[in-house]
């Protein structure tokens, strides 16, 4: 073997798990890419901002601002959607322990696992949901929590739950299974954090022309109404796929950190993921009639 062969065999050894993470982000962001031209049966619901849509305001503020790009407004989310999956895949990495010298297989595998995910791929670019985009912000807001700075956490997370307005679910649910840690006047830091989401989408709303009811509604319709046609749920089952449809991303998410943390085990992280993914793939792919 010939000296620079060794060296280059000895390079290559000792940046593995580097190596093994860029060549799948170089695959990620080929995919993701490759899903720009392809849109959804429903895509054109959540931008056309019909009657009674469960869209926010700041998201439909978003995608207003996108028609100054030169690309088409879904394919401008679709990108940040895709930027946002990478944002994410590195926040929870850190979220769930970090990258340290001693064991980096696992961090690396779960940060494959994140970019890769079917679940992630669907919702976000394929899809063009925001949910990467407010869950990557409340990612960082825990991290910047847990270093004791709960201004800027509190603003990254009014604004995460402000452009996806049913993960102020996922705020409270943190605040709640974490109660024994979480001293009293926390609680009011989850006020500060509601009161800073209706306030962006107020002023969202004026920027868009609407009135502020109407803006601080559509932070709540997500609740009750269907996505689509814009009509209150009449069958109990439909609203509860919708839930878990609009829950989706966020569960197969937060169960991977928790998996990561041994908090649940890794099949119950599995299950979630198919589950989510079986949903998704029949509502992006419906069967022909």
């Amino acid at each position: 073997m010939l000296k620079i062969e060794r060296k280059l065999l000895l390079w290559v050894e000792k940046h593995m798990f580097l190596l093994m993470a860029l060549l799948a982000a170089g695959i990620a962001l080929y995919l993701r890419r490759s899903a720009i031209w392809w849109a959804s049966p429903d895509a054109g619901y959540y931008f056309d901002r019909h009657p009674d849509h469960i869209q926010s305001a700041l998201y439909d503020l978003m995608v207003h601002w996108m028609q100054y790009l030169p690309l088409l407004p879904l394919h401008s989310m679709k990108w940040l959607c895709g930027i946002a999956d990478f944002a994410v895949a590195f926040l929870c990495v850190a979220a769930a322990g970090g990258y340290g010298q001693r064991e980096k297989l696992k961090p690396t595998f779960y940060f494959v696992v994140c970019l890769l995910s079917p679940v992630v791929y669907l919702r976000g670019v394929c899809w063009a949901q925001p949910d990467s985009v407010g869950f990557g912000l409340l990612l960082g807001a825990y991290l910047l929590w847990t270093k004791g700075k709960k201004i800027p956490a509190v603003a990254l997370a009014s604004v995460g739950v402000a452009i996806y307005p049913c993960f102020l679910a996922v705020v409270l649910g943190w605040m709640l299974c974490r109660r024994k840690e979480v001293a009293d006047r926390d609680w009011c830091w989850a006020g500060a954090v509601l009161a800073g989401c209706l306030l962006l989408q107020a002023a969202a709303g004026m920027l868009l022309g609407i009135s502020w009811k109407e803006a601080l509604w559509s932070g709540i319709r997500w609740t009750t109404y269907e996505p689509l046609t814009g009509e209150l749920y009449q069958d109990p089952l439909l609203w509860a796929g919708q839930m878990i449809n609009l829950f989706g991303y966020g569960l197969a998410m937060i169960s991977g950190i928790a998996a990561y943390r041994h908090k649940i085990p890794y099949a119950g992280t599995l299950f979630v993921h198919l589950a989510v993914l079986l949903l998704y793939g029949s509502l992006l792919f419906p069967p022909a009639a």
